[in-house]
């Protein structure tokens, strides 16, 4: 539909919580995310953004306002020179909220894409990522950026703070399990706890195992052993787990996506409740599903080119 501007979803495979410091994060986004549209509103009034199926309604505010998606969309607007135009953002979204699977991100992309094409303005990647980062700052504090680079780029890579994205190339497109829970969670708790527990050093040996595990779990995926990726993944688990951010219903879907015949499974994001993902033969994903199920988690599959 002409004038509807997209945000991906993304999972991360590997190195959430070790990439805010620093090392590396295999991320990949999602084949859903966030369409948004500016429709004018000629009897004016603010700029607001309305997403039903978040039961989200909040108009731009600034820093100091109360609600921090309002917030956020001031900090984009600004970033882009805008004002508060007289628009409504109407989003709909094909990922939850609140689950890791980045939508805040997926978010700020889309209202940043639609603003601009509002606007008539080209759309540049840079502009972008700098009005939907200062978006994830307000939602999230110490973002570390890989969320709106995939919802942005779309695709596979690793993401490093220093350096950004770098995209790859599959000879084979990645099957992905994904399942979200209804914990609750808030990312920002989740890199406190991980703060916490590491006195924030960057040298902490649990952060430089989950950056080695990328590395690990990179080159296993490119060279198509994907039960090399998941032996990784299950490792990130354990220590990610060490670290404060599982819980005991993540642990369960765990474990019974690998009883059930996954090469791998863990949690994806932020941790404290969300999503986990997993990785399998094809002939074992219908099992996985139906063992999540069973366990009142409902998961989809997702394909990553």
């Amino acid at each position: 539909m002409s004038g509807v501007s997209i945000g991906w979803g993304k999972v991360i495979l590997l190195g959430e919580h070790a990439v805010v410091y620093g090392y590396p994060a295999l991320a990949a986004a999602l084949d859903r995310g966030v369409t948004m549209q500016a429709v004018p509103t000629p009897a004016g009034g603010p700029l607001r953004l309305d997403v039903p199926v978040w039961d989200l309604a909040v108009t731009a505010g600034a820093l100091d306002d109360h609600h921090p998606i309002g917030r956020a969309l001031g900090a984009i607007a600004d970033h882009l020179g805008l004002g508060r135009p007289a628009l409504s953002l109407v989003g709909e979204s094909q990922i939850p909220v609140g689950a890791g699977l980045g939508s805040s991100a997926a978010m700020a992309v889309a209202v940043t894409r639609a603003l601009l094409v509002w606007a008539k303005r080209k759309e540049d990647p840079a502009v972008i990522a700098e009005a939907a980062g200062a978006s994830e700052g307000i939602v999230h504090g110490r973002a570390s950026g890989v969320d709106v680079a995939l919802a942005l780029a779309g695709g596979i890579g690793v993401f490093r703070k220093a350096s950004g994205l770098r995209k790859l190339a599959l000879s084979t497109p990645l099957r992905i399990l994904v399942a979200a829970t209804t914990e609750p969670r808030n990312t920002a708790d989740m890199i406190q706890r991980v703060t916490d527990a590491t006195n924030g050093k960057k040298e902490d040996p649990r952060l430089a195992e989950l950056g080695s595990l990328t590395d690990t779990g990179t080159t296993a995926l490119l060279g198509g052993d994907l039960a090399g990726l998941g032996a990784a993944m299950n490792r990130a688990h354990a220590v990610l787990a060490g670290l404060g951010v599982s819980t005991p219903k993540l642990d369960i879907l765990c474990d019974a996506a690998r009883t059930a015949g996954a090469h791998g499974a863990k949690l994806t994001g932020a941790g404290g409740g969300g999503a986990i993902i997993a990785i399998a033969p094809r002939e074992a994903e219908g099992a996985i599903l139906a063992a999540w199920k069973e366990r009142g988690v409902v998961g989809f599959q997702t394909t990553i080119r």
